[in-house]
């Protein structure tokens, strides 16, 4: 989905052709989302049959196939937003809220912080199993034991990370 939130993202910001959107993404900070010609234009085509865009014209060029320029539907903009919401309210792991990261004007900022909160406090359950886990490692041989450590130290950080970096978000989100 993160691929349709930025074809709809971008073009909630003005009518475009697919080519434009492919140049926005190379110009997008790294790993926010990747992409093939193929992928793109059949996401177009998927958009454009649930009337979330609309062809607005085919510009024609000397020696260049054409172009055909698309917009975003009312519905188009109402399924963003929405798809905004889902990924907050689904997420995995900080990567998979990128491309919805770079449209936050699309939504609402409360429901959107509302949303955050709920993911601080998820992560801070998790936080939580891990300081009363007595997680008996007895079993291990000793040559494990340093992986079972470094693993479970790991989780911890990256959750004390997601955790921190979403708290950030959500100062900034309630600052606007």
């Amino acid at each position: 989905m993160s691929l349709q939130i930025y074809i709809l993202g971008n073009l909630s910001e003005g009518d475009r052709h697919p080519y434009d959107i492919k140049k926005q993404v190379q110009k997008a900070p790294e790993n926010t989302i990747t992409i093939n010609d193929g992928t793109l234009y059949y996401n177009f085509e998927v958009l454009l049959k649930k009337g979330l865009i609309r062809k607005v014209e085919v510009v024609h060029s000397e020696n260049r196939p054409e172009k055909t320029m698309y917009g975003i539907t009312d519905e188009g903009r109402a399924f963003l937003e929405d798809e905004i919401y889902a990924s907050f309210r689904k997420m995995s792991n900080i990567k998979s809220l990128y491309s919805s990261l770079l449209f936050l004007d699309k939504v609402d900022k409360n429901k959107l912080a509302f949303l955050i909160e709920e993911n601080i406090e998820k992560l801070n359950r998790k936080l939580q199993l891990f300081g009363k886990s007595d997680v008996d490692l007895s079993d291990l041989s000793e040559s494990k034991l340093l992986g079972a450590r470094m693993i479970s130290d790991h989780a911890y950080r990256s959750i004390m990370t997601d955790k921190e970096w979403l708290e950030k978000l959500l100062a900034a989100i309630r600052k606007e």
